[in-house]
C-alpha cells in the first residue's frame, strides 16, 4: 500500500509555499538521498550545540542552523523526488521513517547530555512522542493515510518549538535552572514532565478515538 501523506499541522500551508519555491530552485547536482543525508548532518549540529548547554551564541546558533538543515533536508528529499518524478515510493517512505527516527534520537542525546535538564527526561518525552507516532502508523496500516501531523503539531512544529526553547534557555538560565522548593526540581525538569503528562493525555484520549472508530468501522 502506497501511503497518501497528510499534513495538518499548524504550519502546513506557509510551509509548503516556502518548500514549493526552494524545489524549483535547487540545482540539478542536488539529488533527494543528498537531502536526506543533509537532514541527518543538520540533527548533528542540534544535538553538539544542546550538548554544550547553550552557554554562548556559538551553541545557540549551532542548534538553530542544525534544525534549519535538518528542515530542508527532511522536507525536500521527498518533495524534490516527486518534482522529478523518480519517487521510490516504498523505500523512500522507510527510508524518510529512518531518518526521521535517527534525528530525533541524537536531539534527545544533545539535550540529555547538556545537563540542562534531568538525563532520563528527554529519553521519556521521545519515547511519549514515539508512542503518539505508532498510532499514525498503526492508523496507516489500515486507512492508507500517513498523517505527518499529530493533531496540529507536526515535526516542524516541534522544531519551532525547541528553537523559541533553546533560545529562552540561553537568555534565562536562571529562570529554568531554579528550584522549585517543595518539588526539589528544577524550573525546566518540572515543565519537561508537566509536558510529558500532556503527551501521555493525549495519548490516551487519541487511541480511545482511533478505538471507537476503528470499532464503528468493524460494525459498519
Amino acid at each position: 500500500m502506497i501511503p497518501r501523506r497528510v499534513n495538518r499541522g499548524l504550519l502546513a500551508r506557509p510551509e509548503a509555499r516556502i518548500l514549493d519555491i526552494l524545489v524549483l530552485r535547487l540545482p540539478a547536482w542536488v539529488s533527494p538521498d543528498m537531502l536526506s543525508g543533509l537532514g541527518i548532518v543538520g540533527a548533528v549540529l542540534g544535538c553538539l550545540g544542546f550538548a554544550l548547554a547553550l552557554t554562548s551564541w556559538f551553541s545557540l546558533g549551532l542548534v538553530a542552523l542544525g534544525f534549519l538543515v535538518n528542515w530542508l533536508g527532511d522536507s525536500l528529499d521527498g518533495r524534490l523526488a516527486r518534482h522529478r518524478r523518480i519517487e521510490r515510493k516504498i523505500e523512500g517512505s522507510i527510508l524518510d521513517n529512518g531518518v526521521d527516527l535517527i534525528a530525533y534520537l541524537l536531539l534527545a542525546v544533545g539535550f540529555a547530555l547538556s545537563g540542562l535538564v534531568s538525563l532520563p527526561i528527554p529519553f521519556l518525552l521521545l519515547a511519549l512522542y514515539m508512542l503518539l507516532s505508532n498510532l499514525a502508523l498503526a492508523r496507516l496500516i489500515i486507512t492508507g493515510v500517513h498523517d505527518l501531523a499529530i493533531d496540529s503539531i507536526g515535526t516542524t512544529e516541534l522544531r519551532v518549538a525547541f528553537l523559541i526553547l533553546a533560545t529562552l534557555l540561553f537568555l534565562f538560565p536562571d529562570v529554568f535552572q531554579a528550584l522549585i522548593p517543595l518539588l526539589d526540581m528544577s524550573v525546566l525538569d518540572f515543565l519537561s514532565l508537566f509536558w510529558a503528562c500532556v503527551m501521555l493525555l493525549n495519548f490516551v484520549l487519541v487511541l480511545r478515538r482511533d478505538i471507537r472508530l476503528a470499532r464503528q468501522a468493524d460494525q459498519g
